[in-house]
């Protein structure tokens, strides 16, 4: 007769115990590698929360990849930040490859010192004209992810520093 407390070491306990562990997990790191979206918006410490908090309630918590850089639709596109048009572009690519996405949110927001940066002038002042320079922004991102990619959706909203988001394009 066998006795199965000194038959089966810690180790292979471990690994038989990691074993089902893993499998319970293959569900879910199978799904991993499809997300409905690339959510993309500022780098601005003031709205991370409010930004990852309007993502997970639009698009479903975990349904995304995400990236942030300053400007969000500017910084994709501004002549005046070439490094980070170009890091848009490459994450777009990669989000594609690796996790099959199939839109990209942008999402901008009010009082954006990226903003400031690019044109010489605050225009959280001037909300009207601040929203025109956000949906010009966004619309030659629009353009230039319609015509580079044309298999993604694509959606775009201003937030305000209260956290609240309107679709601008």
């Amino acid at each position: 007769m066998c006795d199965l407390h000194h038959s089966i070491s810690r180790r292979t306990f471990g690994l038989i115990g990691a074993s089902v562990l893993g499998a319970a997990a293959l569900p879910r790191l199978v799904r991993a590698a499809e997300v409905e979206a690339l959510a993309f918006s500022c780098i601005d410490f003031r709205l991370v929360d409010a930004a990852v908090k309007f993502f997970d309630s639009d698009i479903g918590a975990k349904d995304y990849d995400l990236l942030a850089l300053a400007g969000a639709s500017l910084g994709a596109v501004s002549p005046k930040f070439p490094s980070s048009n170009a890091a848009f572009w490459d994450h777009v690519e990669i989000a594609k490859s690796l996790h099959h996405i199939r839109k990209v949110i942008v999402l901008d927001h009010r009082d954006c010192g990226a903003y400031k940066v690019a044109f010489g002038k605050d225009f959280a002042s001037e909300r009207n004209a601040e929203t025109m320079q956000h949906r010009t922004m966004m619309a030659a991102l629009k353009s230039a992810l319609a015509k580079k990619h044309p298999d993604l959706a694509a959606e775009f909203y201003l937030m305000a520093l209260d956290g609240t988001a309107e679709r601008v394009v």
